[in-house]
């Protein structure tokens, strides 16, 4: 529930910005003495359809830990627009799921897997609100993958065409809700 003193906390910067700078001081980040401040719509739900899709969502239940999120994106080169929509995948599944994500990254080519690896900032003045670290794998850390070599891939491939699981985990069911462990 809203109250008057919840926003209080926050519109006082909307109605006197230049308190901004001392505030600013006390953490550490310099902002100018004079500087425009406008405000915007603080409204962050979007207006227009707007379609954005992981690669693969997985959830994870291990049996020796708290379960967790696995968003997978296949990269086959530098998407600067991924910068953006990387932290954004990561927060709406924790924002959804109220668990831990980690975001995992194939790429097909080195240069890919090196700008992939990030870490991709959001933030300013020498402070970070955000950053997002992708694991990344592709053919510097993680050789070919064959049925003769590894009995978990169903084809002969590159780590970032690895289409199945054949391993100890129970089926992989798409955008199904896991069932209860026992505890």
């Amino acid at each position: 529930m809203v109250t008057s003193a919840h926003e209080g906390m926050h519109r006082i910067f909307q109605e006197r910005p230049e308190i901004l700078t001392p505030v600013f001081g006390v953490l550490g980040i310099a902002l100018p003495e004079k500087a425009a401040v406008y405000a915007i719509t603080s409204d962050v739900t979007e207006t227009r359809p707007i379609a954005r899709h992981i690669d693969t969502a997985l959830r994870i239940c291990p049996s020796d830990g708290e379960d967790f999120l696995l968003a997978v994106e296949s990269q086959e080169r530098r998407d600067d627009r991924k910068e953006a929509s990387w932290p954004y995948y990561v927060a709406y599944l924790q924002s959804k799921y109220k668990l831990p994500v980690l975001l995992l990254v194939l790429c097909r080519d080195r240069a890919t897997a090196k700008w992939a690896a990030g870490p991709f900032d959001c933030g300013t003045r020498g402070w970070t609100v955000q950053r997002t670290w992708p694991l990344v794998v592709g053919s510097d850390n993680l050789p070919m993958i064959t049925n003769g070599g590894a009995s978990w891939v169903s084809s002969t491939t590159s780590p970032a065409g690895a289409t199945s699981w054949r391993g100890p985990i129970s089926k992989v069911r798409p955008r199904a809700k896991p069932r209860a462990r026992p505890r």
